[in-house]
């Protein structure tokens, strides 16, 4: 079931106000089921959801026609021309360009990037940065680490980009899936550049409910930690 909410346009949004349908409230004003397939947009992947099987893929990457930084440069479709939307709208509003960091990674790229950063600051610190190899959001062709031409992703947050794209992301069905303040709820430190395309109906839905987490949009409860072996 779905409502509908008149969305205004603001600074650097489309002008003309839009209604954008967005999931009926279920439980305390959010709630939904946790989507564990890999292929569906809504996919809740943490420490504790991981990717199933392994080894799965998207069936179709593609390049955004925006400007990117380094080799991981595709994305599922989907989110990859809502990512071009959203470049384009970002620059308007701000006179920055945005540009990709990385996009999809296999289970295997990821595992390797997360034991290098084991390596260089130990497996209790790299947890609060890196996700292990099949349990990464990149993996689903979805997540895109993005930041501001000529600055490094690790400090995006504050600049005019970051701050137009934290207000206004959930307009092209992102969201900021690691915000300030929810590390004991997502497991993971604040990354404003770690973008999550979940479809504009539920990044809408998140926005007016007050929700910045998808662990609380589907009411799984919080993922700090890796289950136990």
């Amino acid at each position: 079931m779905l409502t509908t909410a008149a969305v205004a346009g603001g600074a650097g949004a489309p002008a003309a106000t839009a209604a954008i349908p967005v999931p009926a409230p279920l439980v305390d004003g959010v709630g939904r089921h946790a989507a564990t397939d890999p292929a569906d947009l809504q996919v809740l992947v943490n420490k504790a959801y991981p990717v199933t099987p392994r080894d799965w893929a998207p069936e179709r990457l593609t390049r955004p026609d925006v400007r990117a930084v380094g080799g991981n440069d595709q994305l599922r479709p989907v989110a990859a021309h809502a990512l071009e939307r959203l470049a384009a709208a970002s620059e308007r509003a701000t006179g920055r360009e945005l540009v990709l960091q990385s996009g999809y990674r296999d289970a295997d790229t990821q595992q390797r990037l997360y034991r290098r950063y084991v390596e260089r600051d130990g497996r209790a610190a790299a947890d609060t940065y890196s996700a292990r190899g099949g349990y990464s959001e990149h993996q689903t062709g979805l997540a895109a680490d993005v930041s501001e031409a000529g600055t490094p992703y690790t400090r995006f947050d504050g600049t005019r980009t970051s701050r137009w794209v934290e207000a206004h992301a959930w307009r092209y069905g992102f969201v900021v899936r690691y915000p300030r303040g929810a590390r004991a709820v997502t497991g993971y430190a604040p990354e404003a550049w770690h973008l999550r395309y979940v479809g504009v109906g539920l990044a809408a839905h998140m926005h007016v409910a007050g929700v910045t987490t998808l662990e609380e949009a589907s009411g799984t409860g919080p993922a700090p930690d890796y289950p136990p072996r």
